[in-house]
C-alpha cells in the first residue's frame, strides 16, 4: 500500500514478549516417544530431547533481560527520531530503490 497508493502505512508488531508459547496439549509424541511440549524459550528448549524439555527457571531471567534490552532499544530509537513515520517511509523508498525490483 505504501508504494501503490503513495500513502504512509503504520506497521505494528508484537515485540519483546514472544518467549512463551501456549499449547493445546502438555505433551507431544514423535515416533512413539512422548515428551513435554515445547512451551517457549522462557520455559524449555525446542529440541525434542528429554534434557531440552525440562523446564529451567533461569530461562525466565534470560527472557526478561532480552525483553528489557529490546524495549530499551526501541525507546532510544523513538526518542532519536527513528519513530517518525516520514523517516520510515524514506527508508522503505531507499530500500526499494536499491532492490532488484527498483532497478
Amino acid at each position: 500500500m505504501t508504494f501503490a497508493a503513495s500513502k504512509p502505512v503504520v506497521k505494528v508488531g508484537r515485540i519483546a514478549g514472544q518467549f512463551g508459547k501456549p499449547r493445546s496439549s502438555p505433551i507431544e509424541t514423535i515416533d512413539g516417544v512422548t515428551l513435554p511440549s515445547y512451551r517457549g524459550d522462557n520455559i524449555n528448549g525446542m529440541d525434542f530431547t528429554t534434557e531440552s524439555r525440562i523446564p529451567d527457571p533461569e530461562r525466565l531471567t534470560q527472557a526478561y533481560s532480552q525483553s528489557a534490552a529490546t524495549l530499551n532499544l526501541l525507546r532510544a530509537f523513538s526518542q532519536g527520531g527513528y519513530a517518525n513515520l516520514a523517516n520510515v517511509h524514506r527508508w522503505m523508498l531507499g530500500f526499494v530503490d536499491r532492490s532488484p525490483q527498483g532497478e
